[in-house]
């Protein structure tokens, strides 16, 4: 019966480990909040609807190389995300050769997906993963600097930190 006690153990955790891996590790850094997130600075979430918002972070996985992910909230819950690349964090920018989790990547530059608020966070799922993998983020404004601040989803998504929000 001890034989077996290992066994059961790791049947156990399958779900666990399956789901982690599900949700990725990321490939980009998040960056650091550049203030502190409050709710007296929280935007409400109706307020990205038919609006861009766009992220630069340094990469994981190449040392020296930036990625710009561009994700535009449609009108009506629809998303196109862009994902580009550059040595510099300031461009000039070219098509990703692909995205993603490191363990859980997409071929190519682009992707659509479905976005809606939930509890006043902006989240939102790419069709190349599915729902198993959405991500909500409260975004907060302090003068013109807008942040976003990871609410729940994997870490794969390095939206953390400030945004450009047009």
């Amino acid at each position: 019966m001890i034989r077996w006690l290992p066994l059961v153990a790791l049947f156990a955790l399958a779900p666990s480990l399956a789901a982690a891996q599900a949700r990725g590790s990321p490939a980009c850094k998040d960056a650091a909040m550049p203030f502190a997130a409050t709710a007296a600075n929280r935007l409400a979430g109706a307020a990205v609807s038919g609006k861009r918002f766009i992220y630069v972070r340094e990469s994981l996985r190449t040392p020296g190389v930036w990625v710009k992910g561009t994700r535009e909230l449609r009108a009506d819950g629809s998303m196109r995300y862009t994902c580009e690349v550059s040595r510099s964090e300031a461009g000039p920018w070219r098509p990703c050769r692909s995205f993603g989790s490191v363990e859980r990547q997409t071929a190519g530059s682009r992707d659509v997906g479905v976005w809606s608020i939930k509890n006043n966070a902006v989240c939102a799922a790419k069709a190349s993963f599915g729902e198993q993998t959405e991500d909500c983020f409260a975004l907060h404004r302090q003068g013109a600097i807008v942040a976003a601040m990871r609410v729940s989803g994997p870490r794969a998504a390095c939206v953390q930190g400030t945004i450009i929000l047009e």
